[in-house]
């Protein structure tokens, strides 16, 4: 934290956003450093220059607040930390230690930090004073398709607690109170509350030094160096987005400032949209959806019915025809029957041929067996469907069953057995046809890449 710095100096206006500068210092990476660097922030560089500028200009990353994003001499700013009290920049262009160079930050960026930290800090003050949960984790992306701050407690809150928590920071953004800033210096405490004088304040950790604090009146006063708007006005609106149980307390998402405006309207949008889709008005989107959920379930009821009887029926239709195909192999051997012909039929060798169906075609509905495997293809089902019906059928069937859905490409598999381990004949799969995927000793599930000619082929060589 620098007191004298300029990004807490200066304000958020056009005007206010370039000024020209010296460079003190330069250094340049290795290419070690340079991938390291990369790896950590993206992207990839030919070369990269680290400089120290005559005044701290751009703000540094630092309590969950990313740094400013801009440009040096017109080349973009990469990259702000401070170190031992010193700022450095890390951009790809190459500038001379004494060099006069126009400085710019991304006003609007600024804004959006400033606006939601602000925010960050009425929503953590209001908790402390209801509950006794701490902040235990912060972090700022105000760029990007989805901006957004997340918020850590080690607590939990209730439906109704965040609607008020919510209500009472766009009441305190109302109230347009002084954001102020206070120094203590040279303080050195370890304690999660300190005192001095009339200020009370939090912080997270252990702070040394100088201590900048951010105060807002009857609301919160916290240790912090990062930058805020001057009144709770400027924020203009918050929302929470989403709440989640994390570790042993929760995490918020949440946004303020002219971002939280955008994501609102865009809300609005899409569920003044739906609204028009359903003839419905928006206020009564919540009973159109549980109306919509009704009728899905009911569906869904008549679906599960459907496949029910479905998986009668097949069973049916295979065991009846495994049976006239064992009568027909009978009455061949009492015609045939030699001794020779005997000893084959004692041995079971007849009663294994029980072909099924024709090959496989792409159909709806088609199957196909040869030995003990039955090979069903079920084109419009969905791998849960194949599985329910393969786990019903291989109870039902002296047969391995292998369960075949569409894929754009291949097929997607569920394979089961009462009586073989089906993690053999994957295995067999996956040199035959390229299977992937797993499961256990009663049913494998995953799929295969190959088409109907490769698959009929497989089967024929069984």
């Amino acid at each position: 934290m620098i007191k004298e710095a300029l990004y807490y100096q200066r304000g958020n206006s056009g005007e206010e956003a370039e000024k020209e500068l010296i460079v003190l210092e330069k250094r340049e990476l290795s290419e070690k450093e340079i991938e390291e660097f990369g790896k950590k922030w993206g992207g990839s560089y030919s070369s990269l220059f680290c400089y120290r500028l005559s005044e701290s200009f751009f703000y540094p990353e630092g309590g969950g607040q990313p740094c400013d994003r801009g440009s040096i001499a017109g080349a973009e700013l990469l990259f702000v930390e401070e170190k031992d009290g010193e700022l450095w920049q890390y951009t790809e262009a190459d500038l001379q230690k004494g060099e006069k160079v126009l400085c710019k930050f991304d006003v609007d960026f600024r804004r959006w930090q400033s606006e939601n930290h602000s925010a960050e800090h009425i929503f953590s003050g209001l908790v402390t004073m209801r509950f006794p949960y701490k902040n235990s984790g912060f972090h700022m992306e105000c760029f990007g398709e989805n901006p957004h701050m997340t918020v850590d407690f080690d607590g939990e809150f209730s439906e109704k607690e965040l609607e008020e928590l919510e209500q009472g920071v766009n009441a305190v953004i109302r109230q347009n109170l002084p954001v102020r800033e206070v120094y203590l210096e040279g303080e050195e405490d370890t304690s999660l509350e300190r005192k001095d004088g009339s200020i009370s304040f939090r912080q997270k950790k252990a702070l040394e030094g100088d201590i900048r604090i951010i105060e807002i009146p009857k609301v919160d006063s916290c240790a912090c160096c990062g930058t805020h708007v001057s009144f709770t006005g400027e924020i203009g609106v918050f929302t929470i987005l989403s709440y989640e149980k994390h570790r042993k307390g929760c995490r918020l998402t949440m946004l303020a400032g002219e971002l939280a405006f955008l994501a609102l309207e865009k809300k609005l949008k899409l569920l003044s949209g739906f609204a028009q889709s359903l003839s419905r008005p928006w206020t009564e989107i919540p009973e159109a959806f549980r109306s919509l959920q009704e009728k899905i379930f009911e569906k869904e009821e008549e679906k599960r019915g459907i496949l029910e009887a479905g998986i009668r029926l097949l069973e049916e239709k295979i065991l009846k025809e495994l049976e006239e195909r064992r009568k027909e192999i009978e009455d061949r051997e009492k015609i045939e029957r030699t001794e020779e012909t005997k000893s084959r039929g004692e041995s079971g060798q007849g009663a294994k041929t029980l072909l099924l169906g024709s090959p496989l075609k792409d159909s709806y509905f088609s199957y196909y067996g040869k030995n003990q495997y039955l090979f069903l293809y079920l084109s419009e089902l969905g791998m849960k469907d194949l599985q329910k019906i393969c786990d019903r059928l291989r109870l039902s069937l002296p047969l391995s069953l292998i369960c075949l859905g569409k894929k754009e490409e291949g097929f997607s598999l569920v394979a089961g057995s009462r009586a073989e381990d089906m993690r053999v004949f994957g295995k067999l799969m996956g040199e035959k046809l390229s299977f992937r995927g797993g499961g256990q000793k009663e049913m494998i599930q995953g799929s295969t890449g190959v088409g109907f000619r490769e698959m009929n082929t497989f089967i024929e060589n069984l």
